[in-house]
């Protein structure tokens, strides 16, 4: 109903950002086909993508950037390997604004991201996926630190105890 009030043409930004939202909502969504969902909420992003740029709207766009990549690594159809590397090209994209000095919290989630992209990434060395994906967690780790930030710094720790339980050297 809210896209019905901010049509693509009269609205256009808020209707991508809107859209951007959509995805993230279809990309969470528990009720549905699993599968359908995640197309969704790519299709989404992409339609967000269409009026959302680098130089307009530089975060939401980097935003939206990261929230396709997530839903990238949950993609279960089609080639996992190249759902793989969309996500991480989307999140390398994000980076061009969430740098550490001017979004430490975004870029930290984007770090987080690519670790959790190279923990699923197939082709390559298995070995030197995990490393990276060790690096981008440790990475996140200079911002999410225990005291400031509990929860993120447990999810990360987590993620960073699965990597090093699959790591090969």
């Amino acid at each position: 109903t809210v896209l019905k009030d901010y049509e693509q043409k009269t609205f256009p930004q808020q209707w991508a950002i809107i859209q951007n939202h959509l995805g993230m909502a279809y990309r969470q969504r528990i009720k549905g086909d699993r599968a359908e969902n995640i197309e969704k909420a790519i299709s989404s992003g992409k339609s967000a993508l269409q009026i959302l740029t680098q130089q307009t709207l530089p975060q939401e766009w980097a935003m939206t950037q990261n929230d396709l990549a997530n839903a990238y690594i949950k993609r279960i159809n089609r080639d996992k390997a190249e759902n793989i590397e969309k996500a991480i090209s989307s999140c390398k994209a994000a980076l061009e604004v969430y740098t550490q000095q001017a979004f430490p919290q975004d870029w930290a989630i984007t770090q987080s991201i690519l670790g959790n992209a190279y923990i699923e990434k197939s082709n390559g060395d298995k070995s030197e996926n995990i490393e990276q994906a060790i690096s981008f967690y440790k990475d996140a780790l200079q911002v999410y630190t225990q005291q400031d930030f509990p929860q993120d710094w447990a999810m990360i720790q987590d993620n960073l105890g699965n990597a090093y339980t699959n790591r090969i050297k």
